[in-house]
């Protein structure tokens, strides 16, 4: 039986506790003019269906990220999550193995969905939370299909660099696996080599999907859109799933999505603008605190080493009573005494958050 998405059933564990700290994730933001006046322009006029989705957004799409078609290696879908579940339905059967490096983002779930084994390789603190290509490949077993990945990760806000994203790529065209790509914190990358997309490295390996979210990277979580990017063997796979599963997104969603991705993002500059300096007083505090955590090159957020104070669910109620709302590491895969801090909220909440800790 499937367990709950640990992120939602923690916030509904947590949202009754008096005093929480104000660790909020990712930005929830009005959407600014431009985006509101798309939408009221076309609220009252019929769209003929399209399953891949819109043209135009498609297009768009394209345009920002580099895709050479968006006719065959763009679909639409309702957020990263969604995308992501139809890929893996669409690609694997039943008795499959797939690699999953841990720590990393609640993955088990939708590939359980697909009939598949997840197959867990650890990756260390110690290393910086990168994957170990060794390891990886002694884990690979005759019912190995496909290595998933998470990039910028979450929990941890590693960023493979180039030299080891392309490592990772060339164990999957040696062992004939599909590798499936979680993008969604692109725009969250604060520094070190930068973040590397799936897509580029195409040339080594024909077999790549990437998932990604406009959620995460335009603050737009209440719309819910995301797309899949893959060559056009493997995404009209994904498109036949996709049309069992949901038929089209929503025609208003798409057009608020075209015109937030085309767009200026000054409204949103000004509140990504901030990640750094708040990553770095997070660091900071905990460091202060007696805390152990590796830096993360992205996101908004870390895996801290919290051994001290208890593991597991034991931990999170422990963090819940003095208002931290804090998911264990064990949720992501990882070691269970380590807890997943947030920094994407004020300042003043992350060093209350150290005051609480320490």
């Amino acid at each position: 039986m499937l367990e709950r998405l640990p992120a939602l059933s923690l916030a509904e564990r947590g949202a009754s506790r008096p005093d929480p700290v104000d660790l909020a994730g990712v930005p929830v933001l009005p959407m600014p003019d431009h985006v509101v006046e798309a939408v009221r322009r076309v609220a009252g006029v019929p769209f003929p269906r399209v399953s891949r989705g819109s043209p135009t957004l498609r297009a768009a799409l394209a345009t920002s990220i580099g895709a050479a078609d968006p006719e065959h290696e763009l679909l639409v879908t309702h957020g990263a999550q969604h995308g992501m579940s139809v890929a893996l339905r669409a690609l694997l059967e039943p008795g499959d193995e797939v690699l999953i490096p841990v720590p990393t983002y609640f993955f088990d779930g939708m590939v359980t969905m697909a009939g598949a084994r997840p197959v867990h390789v650890r990756t260390r603190a110690e290393d910086g939370w990168a994957v170990d290509p060794a390891a990886l490949e002694a884990a690979v077993t005759p019912a190995t299909r496909a290595l998933l990945l998470c990039n910028p990760n979450n929990p941890t806000g590693h960023t493979p660099d180039a030299a080891e994203l392309g490592a990772l790529v060339d164990l999957a065209a040696r062992r004939g696996l599909v590798v499936l790509s979680d993008e969604s914190y692109e725009s969250y990358v604060h520094d070190g080599p930068g973040y590397v997309p799936l897509q580029h490295l195409r040339h080594r390996h024909p077999d790549l999907v990437t998932v990604t979210s406009l959620s995460k990277n335009y603050a737009f979580t209440h719309w819910r859109i995301g797309y899949v990017h893959a060559p056009r063997h493997l995404l009209d796979r994904v498109h036949t799933a996709f049309e069992w599963d949901a038929v089209n997104v929503g025609d208003i969603p798409q057009a608020a999505a075209e015109a937030v991705v085309t767009g200026p993002r000054d409204w949103l500059d000004a509140v990504f603008s901030g990640f750094r300096a708040r990553r770095d007083l997070l660091v900071d505090v905990l460091g202060r605190a007696g805390i152990g955590v590796v830096r993360p090159t992205a996101g908004i957020f870390a895996l801290a080493d919290l051994g001290r104070l208890g593991a597991g669910r034991a931990l999170e109620d422990l963090l819940l009573g003095r208002g931290i709302v804090a998911l264990a590491g064990d949720a992501f895969g990882g070691p269970a005494d380590h807890a997943r801090l947030l920094y994407g909220g004020p300042e003043a909440g992350i060093a209350e958050l150290g005051r609480r800790l320490g």
